[in-house]
């Protein structure tokens, strides 16, 4: 949804003039990739939203600074923190930066394609030639981002280098956590106090320089999902889990849990098991379609409670 009326230039100055919330401060988020409505998370009470930079993905509609800065305002006036999501574990083909001929003639850096996601593809990530198209000129993917006034990013995919690891690269860890902080680096002194927010891969986190570079932790599925969204985890999986997101909260680094049951049961155990963890928990459908609100358990707004 587009302001009307409202010119870029006046929307980054009503953005620049409210100061950015303290991510250390947020005590919910929601997170919605698949066409989310600036005007709709504008009226939620939610401390902090996680949306694609485009309303389908593709460049053509890549929201502009006036969409992020009608996000990163509250409804009571406050600021909101808005954060991109950006995959930079697989390349996905309806981004503006896939070329049809990789089809056929696919480029050294791209791997083959994800069976559980059509569309999406590993990729060597520690290659020049990938890390070209997420940063460094005005038409990179991060810089993209960053011009369209968003307070950071939430990146996907970081544990990629479990898929490498599995096929013998002993050097696939250190290289995806160079990565995040080449791009973490990048971002702030383009844009200072900009986040980092990775999802998952929080075995990274025993790195105590990996630790330092983001500013929060993502986390998908500790207490259910792994082998279906309404069944418990293996106690033995969670206490690994668990083991290393502390070090985030130990940090003083939120961690922003995402669980996926359908059950309200077991959705308001999810919130309890989560905050009683130090997370910020939050339970959406896992296609990330619509803005979804707990009753109960998140900030409301009338006409969108869960079930």
């Amino acid at each position: 949804m587009r302001i009307p009326g409202l010119s870029v230039l006046l929307a980054m100055m009503l953005a620049a003039g409210a100061a950015r919330a303290d991510i250390a401060a947020v005590r919910s988020f929601t997170y919605w990739l698949a066409n989310p409505d600036p005007a709709l998370i504008a009226a939620s009470g939610f401390d902090l939203v996680v949306v694609d930079y485009s309303a389908d993905g593709s460049g053509a509609r890549a929201y502009s600074p006036a969409d992020v800065a009608l996000m990163q305002r509250r409804s009571d006036g406050g600021r909101r923190i808005v954060l991109s999501y950006m995959s930079i574990g697989e390349a996905e083909d309806y981004r503006f930066y896939w070329q049809k001929a990789w089809a056929k003639k696919p480029p050294a850096w791209l791997e083959d394609e994800n069976p559980a996601w059509a569309g999406n593809f590993k990729v060597r990530y520690w290659m020049p030639e990938w890390q070209r198209l997420i940063l460094g000129h005005p038409e990179g993917y991060l810089d993209r981002i960053i011009a369209a006034g968003f307070d950071g990013v939430y990146l996907d995919i970081v544990d990629a280098y479990w898929y490498f690891q599995e096929k013998g690269r002993t050097t696939a860890a250190t290289e995806m956590k160079a990565f995040v902080q080449r791009l973490a680096a990048y971002a702030r002194a383009k844009r200072p106090g900009f986040l980092v927010v990775p999802q998952n891969a929080e075995d990274l986190l025993v790195d105590p320089d990996y630790l330092a570079t983001i500013d929060a932790q993502g986390k998908e599925d500790v207490f259910y999902g792994w082998e279906g969204d309404d069944v418990p985890n293996q106690q033995e999986s969670i206490d690994w889990m668990m083991k290393h997101l502390r070090l985030a909260v130990n940090a003083g680094k939120p961690v922003l849990l995402i669980e996926y049951p359908t059950k309200p049961d077991l959705i308001a155990d999810a919130y309890r098991r989560g905050r009683s963890a130090g997370f910020v928990p939050y339970v959406p459908v896992r296609a990330l379609d619509h803005l979804v609100i707990n009753r109960g358990l998140d900030p409301d707004l009338p006409g969108l409670l869960r079930r």
